[in-house]
């Protein structure tokens, strides 16, 4: 093959690239879109809309996370250490009402603490063994909550990573429903404005595809000597729906 038949192909290759990257880039950036399905004596007009449904909710469940973190020369005693420890923990939020039930081990680690050498040629040696128990404790009662934080670092809780304001799964359950409504009515309602102002028919639908998207609000804690303050804002729950009607 010569030079010259060489780089026309070449040319040829690299200008279909592009086509199919800028065909493709179009395809996926548009809201909306008609097209048309099936071989071409039963072709099967489309036309694909998304719409978009959100409904705010105060939380009503409240998840603290929080740990114990020991020390010891030995594994046995670090752990020891740590059991003695978290059981006053949970004492405390018994103490301010919280019981057993809503309290759930997160994790559990043990691991040796090794001390290394400035010279590289000696070996780390394990000088103790470092214990991490971490749990969750649910609560509704949001008066609870700074209450239950001061009683568990009071009786030994080391670390406080935070609080989660979320919603239950019967609360959750309800508002996405709600969302689901409003995400059909706005994709319904561009549906029709479009088909109107192409001068097409809508028949109904024959494909709906939601998503869900729903982040659980966090608020930072810090352990200090004063009384902790929380208050919890308003969330938000947003359901996107990509509906698919047939259009003559």
């Amino acid at each position: 093959m010569s030079e010259i038949s060489s780089r026309r192909i070449y040319y040829l290759a690299a200008v279909a690239i592009v086509a199919i990257v800028l065909i493709s880039a179009v395809a996926t950036t548009r809201p909306l879109s008609i097209q048309t399905n099936g071989p071409s004596s039963t072709q099967q007009k489309t036309l694909q809309v998304m719409g978009v449904g959100t409904v705010s909710a105060q939380p009503d469940q409240a998840i603290i996370l929080l740990a114990v973190q020991t020390q010891a020369a030995t594994a046995t005693q670090a752990s020891s250490d740590n059991a003695l420890i978290m059981s006053k923990v949970m004492d405390a939020l018994a103490n301010v009402g919280i019981g057993k039930s809503s309290i759930e081990t997160v994790s559990y680690s043990l691991a040796p603490i090794y001390e290394y050498k400035q010279d590289q040629t000696t070996p780390p040696k394990i000088v103790g063994y470092a214990v991490r128990n971490a749990i969750q404790v649910a609560v509704t009662d949001f008066s609870l909550v700074g209450k239950a934080l001061d009683a568990a670092i009071n009786a030994g809780v080391n670390e406080v990573q935070g609080v989660m304001f979320t919603l239950s799964n019967a609360a959750l359950t309800k508002i996405e429903k709600q969302a689901l409504q409003f995400a059909i009515q706005d994709a319904d309602g561009k549906a029709k404005a479009v088909a109107s102002s192409l001068g097409v028919t809508l028949l109904g639908p024959i494909s709906v595809t939601p998503g869900y998207f729903y982040q659980p609000m966090f608020e930072k804690a810090s352990i200090s000597g004063n009384q902790t303050p929380i208050q919890p804002g308003t969330l938000q729950v947003t359901v996107n729906v990509q509906i698919t009607y047939q259009i003559a």
